[in-house]
């Protein structure tokens, strides 16, 4: 996700790729990070916005949207925030993906009648002089099932190694470890009790996504879906916090030395 730091990125729909003539990469590559010129071009139009130095497309009027210009190529950039539904303003949240390279095409100023910005200004008075609709420019279903397959595939990327690193340093020094996941708040604790078994507890607060605590329940070697209990439970007493949820398992000598191992290895590659 982009802090507030960072350059927003900019994303560029299918629309924009075809008209590129760029077919999609595979799900290791987000669609931001494509060095076709006018992908790379429009990554800073965010900045060039907030400091009023962006030109704006000005026959569009229901919306803002930006020219981006490299070469002979010519974009549309805007940031969708305004224009999208409840479920879509949340998915574009998780990675602030609010950016977009929405539609690309040669310059040709020879012609007025194919110009880009003019092909753009004729699509939008569709319906009349008077009107004007920049829907046709919005993410459409496409770009939001690619975003969604790219934050999963980044997820189950991520999170495995976060939540090993969190249960061995809980072993190690005995305390809660925690990290977020987007909206998700994980607290990591393994507790060995007097007769020397090894347990670990897996708790989320905030809003959990069922495929998230699948992964997270998922990142341990040796463990099946059928190792794990809902807390609390009689073993590790644990009182959970206001809405967390929390399961447990029990940890093999073989399974804690495993995440031991594996820290070590990270904190020396660390330095």
């Amino acid at each position: 996700m982009t802090s507030m730091h960072e350059p927003a990125l900019v994303r560029p729909t299918k629309r924009a790729l075809n008209e590129m003539d760029v077919p999609p990469p595979t799900l290791d590559i987000p669609l931001s990070e494509l060095e076709h010129p006018l992908v790379v071009r429009a990554q800073s139009l965010p900045m060039l916005a907030s400091d009023n130095a962006a030109e704006r497309i000005r026959s569009l009027t229901d919306r803002v949207w930006f020219k981006v210009k490299t070469g002979s190529w010519r974009g549309a950039v805007g940031d969708v925030r305004a224009g999208v539904d409840e479920h879509t303003r949340a998915l574009l949240d998780a990675d602030d993906a609010w950016w977009w390279l929405t539609a690309a095409g040669p310059r040709q100023n020879d012609s007025p009648q194919r110009d880009f910005y003019a092909r753009l200004d004729v699509e939008a008075h569709a319906s009349g002089p008077n009107s004007c609709s920049s829907d046709f420019l919005l993410p459409a279903r496409w770009d939001l099932r690619r975003l969604e397959a790219e934050l999963a595939l980044a997820l189950s990327t991520a999170i495995p190694p976060v939540v090993r690193r969190a249960a061995a340093m809980s072993m190690r020094h005995g305390e809660v470890h925690g990290f977020t996941a987007g909206p998700t708040d994980v607290r990591v604790r393994i507790r060995m009790l007097d007769d020397g078994q090894v347990y670990l507890a897996i708790g989320s607060t905030g809003v959990t996504d069922p495929k998230l605590f699948a992964l997270l329940l998922s990142a341990f070697d040796g463990l099946t879906a059928d190792d794990w209990l809902p807390e609390p439970g009689p073993n590790l007493n644990l009182d959970p916090a206001p809405g967390e949820i929390l399961w447990s398992t029990m940890l093999s000598p073989v399974a804690q030395k495993s995440l031991l191992d594996e820290l070590d290895a990270g904190l020396r590659a660390d330095g």
